[in-house]
């Protein structure tokens, strides 16, 4: 097993842990979007991504950190 990141780590060609799944989900919502896209305004697509972003459970979402220098 390889570990890339706390949470994401890949077994036998696969990634495992919550980042993976988090990515599997925002692959298949773009998937969807860009499918619909070229029958879509500039407005309706913007508003499609944050209805799906806004959708999303947060639970799954890992903990942000910030990557500024401590000052």
């Amino acid at each position: 097993m390889t570990f890339i990141e706390p949470g994401l780590s890949v077994r036998d060609g696969f990634a495992e842990g919550p980042l993976a799944a988090a990515l599997s989900r925002a692959a298949r919502l773009l998937d969807d979007l860009q499918e619909q896209a070229p029958a879509m305004t500039d407005g309706q697509l913007r508003d499609g991504v944050h209805r799906r972003c806004a959708a999303s459970p947060r639970s799954s979402r890992p903990p942000s950190r910030s990557t500024a220098s401590p000052r």
